[in-house]
């Protein structure tokens, strides 16, 4: 799990929360969760200092969560920074809202990023404390 986790990228322990959360689904939930999501999302965190570090949750084929690009073709590019980030996944910041002020860009299928509060709900739910 540490493997997920950056030095000053808060959003890495979202990301390692969410690792653990797909990695101890039963079988029966896991391909239930992948037919419902049916996407593969790689998130571009920008941290305070301008670094970069990329994220890919697949919720498609394989069903994992790891650092960098997945070994599969992403369905949808999700670029924000690292404190934007935070609020989204904590429900604090609407992914609409921040879509449409510019905090949040879309490449790729944009319609599968709505299915990222679900996402969150389900896998980080009460373990994401933020």
């Amino acid at each position: 799990m540490s493997d997920i986790k950056v030095a000053g990228f808060q959003s890495s322990e979202v990301f390692a929360t969410l690792k653990q959360s797909v990695d101890t689904l039963p079988a029966d939930d896991k391909a239930k969760l992948l037919k419902q999501v049916n996407g593969i999302f790689e998130f571009v965190i920008k941290n305070a200092e301008g670094k970069s570090e990329t994220f890919t949750v697949d919720l498609k084929k394989d069903g994992v969560v790891v650092k960098g690009k997945g070994k599969n073709k992403a369905d949808a590019v999700i670029a924000i920074n690292d404190a934007d980030f935070i609020q989204l996944a904590s429900g604090k910041l609407n992914g609409q809202k921040a879509y449409m002020s510019g905090k949040l860009k879309i490449k790729g299928q944009m319609m599968l990023a709505t299915k990222l509060d679900t996402v969150f709900k389900q896998l980080a739910g009460d373990k994401a404390k933020l």
